[in-house]
C-alpha cells in the first residue's frame, strides 16, 4: 500500500529536526575525522596516505552495512530497528576511542560503519510520512541539518585535538551515539504503516533488486548523486593532507576553510527547499546538474594550473555548492518509485553513494602527490560523469518520446 501522508508527523519541527540528526551522523562521524586523518596515521605509525583509509573503509562498510537496516526496518519497523542500531555505533565508537593500533582503529571504523543505520532508516521515515514535493522539502531540511555538520564538525574535530588529542573525537562521537539513542527512545514514533517479516529474505531481496533497477527514476536519482558525492568525497579524505602540502595549512586550521565549503552545501540544499514547490524536481535537477557542470570544469581547467588557495578553495566550494543542491533534489527522484518498500529503497540508494565515496577516496589517494591535483582530478573525474548520467537520461526520455 502506497504510504501517505501524516501530517502531524510531516508538520513537527522537533521531529523533523530529529530525523536531521540522525541523517547527520555519517556526516559527523566522517566529517570530525577529516582534520585528523594524517595526524592519526603518523601517530600510529604509518604513511599520511594511508590516513585516507578512516573515510574510506567507513564508506564501504557503511555501504554494505545499511543495505541489512533498511531491510530489517521493513521487516521488524523503524523505531526497533533504529535503537539497536544506535546502541551498537556508540559501542563502536567507544571501541574507536580505545583503539591501541592503526589496525585496530580501522577494525572499530568497519564496526562504525556497519552499525551506523541511523540515516538510511531517517530516509524510510521520510517516505513513509510523504512522497514528491512533500518528502524533497523534508529531505531538504536534512540536508540543511546534515550540512551544518561540515561547517562545525572539522572545526570540532580540530579543537579536541588541540585541547586533548584524537581519540577525543571518538569519545564525543559515542556521546552524540547516546544522546540520539535517548532522543529517538522518547520523542520517535513508529512511522512504518505495517511491519513485513517475510522480507527479510534472500528471495524478497532479489525481486526487489530486480524492481528498483528496472525504475528509470531510482537509477537516474541514484546514479547522480553517489557519483556527486565521489567527488566530494576526496575532499573527506585527503582534504587536509593536500592543503598542508601545498599551501602549508597546518591540519588544525582546516576545519575553517571546510566550514566555508559547507556552507555552500547548506546554501543548496535551502535552495531546494524553497524553490521545490515553485518549479518541480525536474526544473531543480536542471538547475542542480548545470552547477555541477560548471564546477567539473573549473576543476579540469585547474589541473593545469597551480591555483592559490583562495581560486582552489573557490572551485571545491562550487562543487559543495552542485552536492547540496543535487543530493536531495535527486534523492527525493529515486525514492518516488520505492512503492510500499521505502527502507529497502534508501538502503541500496545510501549503499551505492558510499560505494562511489569509497571510489572517489579511491581515485584521490591514488592521484595524491604535493599538489592540488588529487582532488581537482577526482572531482572532475566523478562530476562529468554525473553530469554525463544526467544527460544520457534526458536524450533517452527525448528519444522515447518521439518514438
Amino acid at each position: 500500500m502506497e504510504p501517505v501522508l501524516s501530517k502531524p508527523l510531516a508538520e513537527r519541527n522537533d521531529f523533523i529536526l530529529l530525523l536531521g540528526g540522525l541523517s547527520a551522523l555519517t556526516a559527523l562521524t566522517i566529517d570530525i575525522t577529516a582534520p585528523a586523518t594524517g595526524v592519526i596515521a603518523r601517530n600510529l605509525s604509518v604513511s599520511e596516505s594511508m590516513g585516507s583509509m578512516i573515510v574510506g573503509v567507513y564508506f564501504l562498510s557503511y555501504g554494505v552495512g545499511q543495505l541489512f537496516w533498511g531491510l530489517l526496518s521493513d521487516a521488524f519497523g523503524r523505531k526497533k530497528v533504529l535503537l539497536i542500531s544506535l546502541a551498537l555505533f556508540t559501542a563502536a565508537s567507544v571501541g574507536a576511542a580505545l583503539a591501541t593500533s592503526f589496525w585496530v582503529l580501522i577494525a572499530f571504523r568497519v564496526a562504525q560503519g556497519l552499525s551506523a543505520g541511523a540515516p538510511v532508516i531517517a530516509r524510510a521515515m521520510v517516505r513513509d510520512i510523504g512522497s514528491g514535493v512533500v518528502a524533497a522539502k523534508i529531505l531538504a531540511v536534512l540536508m540543511a541539518v546534515t550540512a551544518i555538520a561540515p561547517m562545525i564538525a572539522p572545526i570540532m574535530g580540530a579543537g579536541l585535538m588541540v585541547l586533548f588529542s584524537w581519540r577525543a573525537i571518538f569519545v564525543f562521537l559515542a556521546l552524540f551515539g547516546i544522546a540520539l539513542l535517548l532522543l529517538s527512545g522518547f520523542n520517535t514514533p513508529e512511522t512504518a504503516k505495517e511491519t513485513r517479516p517475510e522480507r527479510f529474505s534472500l528471495r524478497f531481496v532479489t525481486y526487489a533488486f530486480k524492481y528498483l533497477f528496472r525504475q528509470r527514476d531510482f537509477l537516474v536519482g541514484m546514479s547522480v548523486s553517489s557519483l556527486t558525492f565521489g567527488g566530494y568525497a576526496s575532499v573527506l579524505s585527503i582534504g587536509a593532507v593536500v592543503v598542508e602540502r601545498m599551501y602549508a595549512l597546518p591540519p588544525t586550521a582546516f576545519g575553517t576553510i571546510f566550514a566555508i565549503g559547507a556552507i555552500f552545501i547548506l546554501g543548496g540544499s535551502v535552495a531546494v527547499r524553497l524553490l521545490v514547490g515553485r518549479i518541480g524536481l525536474l526544473n531543480i535537477g536542471t538547475i542542480s546538474v548545470s552547477v555541477l557542470g560548471v564546477a567539473s570544469v573549473l576543476h579540469a581547467v585547474l589541473l593545469f594550473m597551480e591555483p592559490t588557495l583562495t581560486v582552489f578553495w573557490g572551485a571545491v566550494c562550487m562543487y559543495m555548492l552542485a552536492f547540496g543542491l543535487i543530493l536531495p533534489s535527486a534523492q527525493a527522484v529515486a525514492m518516488e518509485p520505492a512503492g510500499d518498500m521505502p527502507g529497502f529503497a534508501s538502503s541500496v540508494l545510501g549503499s551505492m553513494l558510499m560505494i562511489a565515496g569509497a571510489l572517489g577516496t579511491m581515485v584521490a589517494g591514488a592521484l595524491l602527490d604535493e599538489s592540488h591535483v588529487a582532488i581537482s582530478g577526482t572531482m572532475t573525474i566523478f562530476g562529468v560523469l554525473a553530469v554525463g548520467c544526467f544527460i544520457a537520461a534526458r536524450v533517452y526520455d527525448r528519444r522515447k518520446v518521439k518514438g
